[in-house]
């Protein structure tokens, strides 16, 4: 691949490897919602960001509605509002924390469930297709990769936001 020798924007410095890459994810971001918006969700399906919190719910079980904004690097408010209107869909089930009766507790309902699964069974059938001249190792080999990137991109921005002043 021949990296562009032109800054991505002019007057700051070139990077070639660090820009390649960040064009490389935007890349895959739009590619993905490309797909997502044309062909896997229809008129009143999941979205992407509730697909994220029921994800959440799947893999972790039953938790707090702060702890799902955690996992997912955004604020309890944005998570809240979901969670809202999941249960109204009958995606998620709420009920009162027995040690804290002032928070709720979240679970996946079987409708929810239902609903995740056949997400990612078109997602996964659709991606396939795509990555047909790929084989498994190769899959796995670049899903590796994906994951160390995000969390190297994650750490560095959780020790920024540590860094910052508050203003208090």
């Amino acid at each position: 691949m021949q990296l562009a020798q032109e800054p991505l924007v002019p007057g700051v410095e070139r990077d070639a490897s660090a820009q390649e890459l960040l064009e490389g994810v935007s890349s895959l971001v739009r590619a993905v919602r490309c797909i997502e918006h044309r062909h896997l969700i229809p008129e009143g399906r999941l979205r992407r960001s509730d697909a994220s919190v029921l994800r959440v719910l799947l893999r972790d079980g039953e938790q707090r509605g702060g702890e799902i904004a955690a996992k997912l690097g955004v604020d309890a408010s944005v998570v809240s509002r979901q969670l809202t209107a999941l249960e109204a869909d009958g995606l998620v089930s709420r009920r009162p924390d027995p040690a804290d009766a002032r928070v709720g507790l979240v679970s996946l309902a079987p409708q929810g469930k239902a609903q995740l699964e056949a997400l990612y069974s078109t997602y996964t059938q659709q991606l396939r297709t795509a990555m047909a001249d790929f084989d498994d190792d190769a899959l796995l080999a670049a899903a590796e990769t994906m994951q160390r990137i995000a969390r190297a991109i994650t750490e560095a921005a959780t020790s920024v936001r540590r860094s910052q002043p508050t203003g208090d």
